[in-house]
């Protein structure tokens, strides 16, 4: 395992809170924020001077609601203002929060109906809240109270009645959850409904961890990346070349001219791959393909990183009625620190490609601001397709490249041994440092935690803690410290099979050639998911070890 001590000064740099300008400013942010207007003069905004927007009062009450211990009566008053709220929201983001907390009110309202002694009123409650929210959020917000709650209704007073309509809440319940969860223990003892089938009731589930969605330009490259791999170097030659004339556009472009350049290395024609690799270098500097790129012709990416932060102007940023309504609506939020709900309003601007310059700039600073960083990829992604010549700039990468969950990540780094640098790596790459999401297969938290492996870790886990910073990162990494040990420290197999699952890579692992290197294996995933996966999360590795000061880990020495 890498030693700790020579890793930890990553985490010693301090961000530049102040990359719009070059001197420092003495009153903290976000209370006044300093950009630049016409002719260099320096413009401050008071931003908690904007109003709250209104239709965020019914929705902060209802989140506080759901984390306090508010009374029957409060949850009703809250939750009749929900129903009002969405007249007056514009982003559809807001909306999606605005149900999703009416629902989640609602299992709270069971719970304490419940103890109430109202099992009609409870079971309803139950009903909607589950019935509103997607399954994936049941894990989170259904807890051992409300199984508690449910048990007590669903068999009750001296005759022991059963009510059939909610033992079948209980059975669906049962089906959703993993068979190990805590906080189905209460519900595991009732009896089946009677129109059910009496057969054991398990929360066992095949859940596929991604969906490979295939793009028009997939199947045409499969001709260069057999060639690549079967080391066929004059066939190579032909298919990527007229890969890249019949896909001028395509991502995989890229990877056809890297497959090019790796060719004529390994057939020691350095005059030959040098033009290609420093042509990926200038094309996608920050890419995995320009990490490998720069080791192969001896050059450091982190001298071209330019020490200086792009101006922005706010006379240039070309915003419409909807644009600027949104971007004040941030500014109020994050004056009064409400992090995840400037996310909401972010990602309401989805039109990207419409965006000047400066107003990116301005996104990615207000992302960074209120710990929003997959509203900055996103944009430092749209910026990358520009070719932006502000993009290797050291503020900039601060942003792309951010430190956060500092303490959290060092602790199970030392218990773990794994190096500090590969867990915040693979958090930016799986989560974006978001501790409340949430994939599409169910994964959840920093670390994208699927609920049966989480509970493999730890068996005594409550699912809704995986929430939690410290928590999540603390299975998490002891997952990948349990893939460490099992593939003898390869890293590359390692987080293969963090995304994929170790059976996967199994079978990926028969199907190499004793001659392959690191890198083909890598190209020869054959989910693009679990490949691009595996070059980012190496690719995050080398930036934050290049910010650090450090002498970054070399993708090329990595061995089968």
């Amino acid at each position: 395992m890498p030693q700790i001590a020579e890793k930890t000064r990553i985490f010693m740099i301090l961000p530049a809170l102040f990359w719009f300008a070059q001197d420092a400013f003495a009153t903290p942010l976000p209370d006044l924020f300093l950009v630049k207007g016409k002719g260099d003069k320096k413009v401050l905004e008071r931003w908690d001077r904007l109003p709250l927007p209104p239709e965020y009062g019914p929705y902060l009450k209802a989140k506080a609601s759901v984390e306090g211990r508010a009374s029957l009566g409060a949850l009703d008053r809250v939750s009749q203002d929900l129903l009002l709220a969405p007249r007056d929201a514009e982003s559809r983001n807001l909306l999606k929060e605005l149900e999703d907390h009416f629902h989640i009110l609602e299992l709270r309202r069971g719970v304490l109906l419940a103890k109430q002694g109202s099992r009609k009123k409870a079971l309803s409650a139950f009903h909607r809240g589950l019935n509103g929210l997607g399954t994936f959020k049941w894990v989170l917000y259904w807890n051992l109270e409300a199984s508690n709650s449910l048990s007590s209704i669903c068999i009750s007073g001296k005759k022991k009645i059963r009510d059939e309509e909610c033992l079948l809440l209980a059975k669906r319940l049962l089906d959703v959850f993993p068979k190990a969860a805590n906080e189905m223990k209460p519900l595991k003892d009732l009896p089946g409904p009677e129109n059910g089938s009496g057969a054991e009731v398990s929360g066992e589930r095949i859940s596929l961890t991604y969906t490979e969605k295939y793009e028009k330009d997939e199947d045409a490259f499969l001709v260069v990346l057999d060639d690549f791999l079967a080391g066929r170097d004059s066939d190579l030659m032909k298919s990527a070349k007229q890969f890249i004339t019949d896909y001028p556009r395509s991502y995989h472009r890229f990877r056809a001219q890297f497959m090019m350049a790796e060719t004529h290395y390994r057939n020691r024609r350095e005059k030959e791959a040098a033009p290609l690799y420093r042509t990926l270098i200038e094309q996608i500097p920050l890419s995995y393909y320009a990490v490998v790129a720069s080791e192969r012709i001896g050059v450091s990416l982190k001298d071209a990183v330019v020490n200086h932060s792009p101006d922005v102007d706010p006379d240039h940023l070309g915003l419409g009625p909807f644009e600027r309504r949104t971007l004040d609506r941030a500014k109020a939020l994050l004056a009064r620190k409400q992090m995840d709900e400037v996310g909401i309003e972010l990602d309401s601007l989805t039109r990207l490609r419409n965006y000047s310059n400066h107003f990116l700039l301005v996104l990615m600073r207000l992302g960074s601001l209120a710990d929003q960083n997959l509203t900055v990829f996103k944009v430092g992604n749209e910026l990358t397709q520009r070719k932006y010549d502000g993009l290797l700039t050291s503020s900039v990468l601060e942003l792309i490249f951010p430190d956060r969950f500092v303490k959290e990540i060092l602790a199970e780094a030392e218990r773990t041994g794994i190096d500090p640098v590969t867990i915040t790596s693979l958090i930016k790459q799986e989560s974006g440092f978001k501790a409340g999401a949430i994939s599409i297969s169910g994964a959840l938290g920093l670390m994208q935690l699927m609920p049966f492996t989480a509970l493999d870790v730890k068996k005594d886990l409550m699912l809704g803690k995986l929430r939690h910073p410290a928590t999540n990162i603390g299975i998490g990494s002891k997952y990948l410290q349990s893939l460490l040990e099992k593939y003898s420290g390869n890293l590359p197999y390692a987080l293969a099979a963090y995304n994929a699952g170790p059976h996967r890579v199994a079978k990926w692992k028969k199907e190499m050639k004793p001659e392959w290197t690191m890198i083909q294996f890598i190209e020869s995933i054959p989910y693009r998911e679990t490949r691009e996966y595996v070059s980012s999360i190496l690719r995050n590795r080398h930036w934050y070890q290049a910010r650090s000061g450090m002498v970054p880990s070399k993708v090329t020495d990595l061995r089968i």
